[in-house]
């Protein structure tokens, strides 16, 4: 079994405590908001393109993984 070990100081997985569902302030770049920290995946939107340094990216079906 692998120790959980962050910068010499050891931490016992046991007691490891989930994210709150209770809503926050965050502050990303200026902006103001108030999310969870526990939250679940967006969905995913086999329309939408993403754009990176001039390259488009398309979400690829499940089934092609594997």
């Amino acid at each position: 079994m692998t120790r959980l070990q962050y910068r010499g100081i050891r931490y016992d997985k046991v007691q490891r405590q989930l994210p709150s569902a209770t809503p926050v302030d965050h502050a990303y770049r200026g902006l103001h908001f108030t999310r969870t920290l526990l939250h679940e995946a967006a969905a995913v939107d086999p329309d939408r393109v993403f754009h990176y340094r001039g390259h488009e990216y398309h979400h690829q079906a499940e089934a092609t993984k594997g």
